[in-house]
């Protein structure tokens, strides 16, 4: 057995982004980990993909009895070589103030983009560079989830107006809810159905599946009867952006 084999390996990419809690798009079709140091040259054989470490990185954080990368360079590392969906989604959590479960406290503090800057800046591929400072410049903790994120890469991508994210609706029974999207020039509101909300027990709050479903129909005639038109999609017109594409352009929102 080889030294390599001895050793405790340390995940990275996606792999690294499974054990942190750091949300993915797509199921990852290999395992990513760090070469050793003394090693030379990224190697890709059995379903493993093996990375060479970046010069300055911290040291792996040990999650779970697991050796990872960092949550940051995990973070920069998804955008650096992922696409710009996968890396914005990746910001949004990165710099949202909330706990990441399974990560010991005292690993965690708040994420500045001053420390993603600084990490990024070890990479020595200037297109790396500017994958993850453009990841970074759009990324914002008000998203609400990982498919929003993607539904905002898809619209930043293709020419879209920059939306306002959870707003508060009120009308005078009080507050409607806090739609994902808001087109304000075009009376216009998004909404992400991941169908979480209608099964997972934690969104469900002791109603039924199909309570949820009369609610949420009765919040989307209440924005109605305030003027705005609401277009809804769900996870499939992500994986086919031109679904989403038509679906904007058909309520009304036009892109460059």
């Amino acid at each position: 057995m080889n030294d390599s084999a001895r050793r405790a390996p340390v995940f990275s990419h996606e792999s690294a982004a499974s054990i942190l809690g750091l949300p993915l798009l797509e199921t990852p079709a290999q395992v990513h980990c760090l070469l050793p140091i003394s090693s030379s040259g990224g190697r890709n054989e059995y379903g493993v993909r093996r990375h060479n470490p970046i010069p300055g990185d911290p040291l792996p954080w040990c999650v779970d009895g697991l050796l990872t990368t960092p949550l940051v360079e995990t973070a920069r590392d998804l955008a650096a070589t992922g696409t710009f969906a996968q890396g914005l989604t990746a910001m949004d959590r990165l710099l949202l103030p909330k706990l990441f479960p399974g990560i010991p406290l005292g690993l965690l503090s708040a994420i500045r983009d001053e420390e993603v800057l600084d990490s990024l800046a070890k990479l020595g591929s200037g297109s790396q560079r500017g994958r993850v400072k453009r990841s970074l410049e759009f990324a914002d903790i008000r998203s609400g989830s990982p498919g929003e994120s993607w539904s905002r890469a898809i619209m930043l991508q293709h020419g879209f107006p920059t939306p306002e994210l959870q707003l508060p609706f009120h009308d005078n029974r009080g507050l409607i809810g806090y739609p994902d999207f808001d087109w304000e020039e075009f009376k216009l509101l998004g909404e992400f159905d991941g169908y979480e909300k209608y099964s997972a027990q934690r969104f469900l709050d002791g109603l039924t599946p199909s309570q949820v479903v009369v609610a949420e129909k009765n919040r989307e005639n209440r924005l109605r009867a305030l003027g705005y038109n609401v277009v809804r999609w769900v996870w499939d017109d992500l994986r086919t952006p031109e679904r989403l594409i038509r679906l904007l352009h058909d309520a009304g929102l036009p892109s460059r």
